[in-house]
């Protein structure tokens, strides 16, 4: 079963068929057995089997596998096998509980060990009488039945025996490996998508918000622009306000004069012209006043307009390269989507 952890494989985990397809390694024993005269059969890390049995000669299928003790003796034979191929990490050849030839090879990925490959039910020299007639009747089977089917085993030449295991080990790891890698690829090609789309999402919701900014900066922009032309507008209003306090102190200065040509007749009319020409000097303060605070208020609009041009110019900037940076994100998710495709 795979399991990933932090995006890593749990090798604890991980099956023999998870790296190699079931039909294609019985295909291969199946043809490696035939063509080197032996049985052969493919088992987990605990033993069982996960492949049919390739061949198995009649002394074992019909004979020993038909006793419970030499079922279970044979399950024994398998894990004791494998252990000690597992220790060497290369074939182990030896003989069973009944005195034939099996070897076995470990299935090793990444220094952990996911089954055996078992090959076997052979001899290299002639069966011993004593020893099969004893094997049957600790099986409580027929000697002379058990006896006969040993004649029908294969006497390979060990070189050959040796020979065979190390194909079968070179060629059953050469699939584990390639298989593991595929995997591996597999996984890292799926968290490297599911990167890619957080990725994606972070730039489009970062690219929605300079979008926005922009466009707040924009509008904040033009808002700024408009109370620049107010102050402008306040400026103007201020010049003819100016001109008309002007006539007004020239109104009462000719008032003054009048009244002082008119003399004690023109008493009244010279307070009204004090008056205008106090008024006078009175709005001309206030409007002098205004003027000097609206100057100041368009000096600092100004360095704001200018803030906010360089602000303007950046979040520009930002919104393209974050765009740009958006469609290479994009880019590269179709790019892991098709890897992935690729092991599907």
């Amino acid at each position: 079963m795979v399991e990933i952890t932090n995006g890593t494989i749990d090798l604890d985990k991980l099956e023999v068929a998870d790296i190699i397809e079931i039909h294609l390694l019985q295909d291969f024993l199946d043809n490696f057995a035939l063509g080197m005269n032996c049985a052969a059969v493919s088992v987990d890390r605990e033993g069982r089997e996960i492949t049919s049995p390739s061949y198995y000669r009649e002394f074992c299928s019909n004979y020993i596998h038909s006793s419970s003790i030499g079922d279970a003796r044979c399950a024994t034979c398998h894990n004791d096998m494998g252990t000690k191929a597992v220790k060497t990490g290369k074939p182990h050849i030896g003989k069973c509980h009944a005195n034939l030839i099996d070897f076995a090879c470990p299935i090793v990925v990444r220094g952990r060990h996911l089954g055996t490959v078992l090959g076997g039910q052979i001899l290299d020299s002639e069966p011993q009488e004593g020893e099969m007639r004893k094997v049957a009747r600790e099986l409580n089977l027929n000697d002379n039945e058990l006896w006969s089917a040993s004649h029908k085993i294969d006497i390979v030449p060990m070189k050959n025996i040796q020979a065979a295991s190390e194909v079968l080990n070179l060629v059953v790891n050469a699939l584990a490996e390639n298989g593991y890698n595929r995997l591996e690829i597999e996984v890292l090609s799926k968290v490297l998508t599911e990167n890619f789309k957080n990725i994606f999402k972070t730039i489009e919701t970062v690219t929605l918000s300079a979008k926005e900014m922009y466009g707040n900066e924009n509008e904040l922009s033009e808002k700024i622009t408009e109370v620049s032309i107010v102050t402008k507008e306040i400026s103007d209003i201020l010049k003819s306000i100016g001109k008309i306090i002007s006539q007004t102190k020239l109104l009462g200065l000719n008032a003054s004069i009048e009244a002082a040509r008119l003399g004690n007749e023109g008493r009244t009319f010279a307070v009204v012209a004090k008056e205008i020409h106090t008024l006078a000097e009175s709005s001309n303060d206030t409007v002098l006043k205004i003027d000097v605070l609206n100057g100041q208020i368009q000096e600092k609009i100004g360095q704001t307009i200018q803030d906010s041009n360089i602000t303007l110019e950046s979040s520009q900037h930002l919104t393209k390269a974050m765009e740009n940076l958006q469609k290479m994100v994009q880019e590269s998710v179709v790019i892991a989507k098709n890897l992935d495709e690729l092991f599907k």
